[in-house]
């Protein structure tokens, strides 16, 4: 079973930071980061659209320069929201990527930056509209993302599976929930091609009753617990 750090792995390092894929690369076999486009046009690793959550700033991403963003802190720390071109770049070559597209729109410049990357990369997203985009390049393997809680985004297995397809995904990334106790899923997702990586798992025992129903990855905040 793979073990992926989510947004690098956020109980150890302040998330999707240069520190927390540093702190996280000897302990996974993959970081995944989330990346938007930001006011002044460049690609910067952060989940949400709103800055105040985590920075001692306001305002949105998207309206927010570059120059004013790489001034704010993370978490209270001395870290800030990196460019996705920074992380990239401290991320050994043996640890894989998993970059998760927050919106369309960006493929051509995600691409190019990640054309430096020697890393194995994997694309997800919950949006099929970013999908479609990255994909209709081919160069790298992609990663449908869905939960229970919206039906439109993947109540439904078999919608799932059916918008995995259609998007020519490689890989399957449920919200760990919809896989507990449900091995049959697990199976028709890989009889139908798909690994399968389960998100946010926090505990040990539930990695333990993924790993019982097959799932090929689980996405973490705690490399611990794996």
């Amino acid at each position: 079973m793979r073990c992926i750090g989510h947004r690098g792995c956020a109980a150890r390092a302040p998330e999707n930071t240069v520190r927390a894929v540093e702190l996280a690369a000897p302990h996974v076999d993959m970081v995944e980061v989330d990346v938007r486009r930001c006011g002044s046009g460049e690609l910067v690793v952060s989940h949400d659209e709103r800055l105040g959550r985590l920075t001692d700033g306001a305002g949105r991403v998207d309206e927010t320069p570059h120059a004013r963003l790489r001034e704010l802190r993370v978490e209270n720390s001395d870290e800030r929201i990196p460019l996705l071109s920074d992380l990239l770049a401290a991320v050994p070559a043996e640890v894989g990527i998993n970059v998760e597209l927050k919106h369309a729109g960006i493929a051509g410049d995600l691409l190019a930056i990640l054309d430096d990357a020697d890393n194995d990369v994997v694309l997800s997203s919950f949006d099929e509209d970013a999908l479609a985009e990255v994909g209709a390049r081919g160069e790298y393997p992609l990663g449908y993302l869905f939960h229970r809680s919206i039906r439109r985004l993947g109540r439904n297995w078999r919608h799932a599976l059916e918008a995995a397809r259609n998007l020519d995904c490689a890989y399957l990334h449920p919200e760990y929930r919809l896989c507990l106790g449900r091995p049959e899923r697990v199976e028709r997702a890989h009889a139908a091609g798909f690994e399968v990586n389960a998100w946010t798992v926090k505990r040990a025992r539930t990695v333990e009753r993924l790993r019982a129903v097959g799932v090929d990855g689980v996405i973490v905040d705690d490399w611990e617990i794996v």
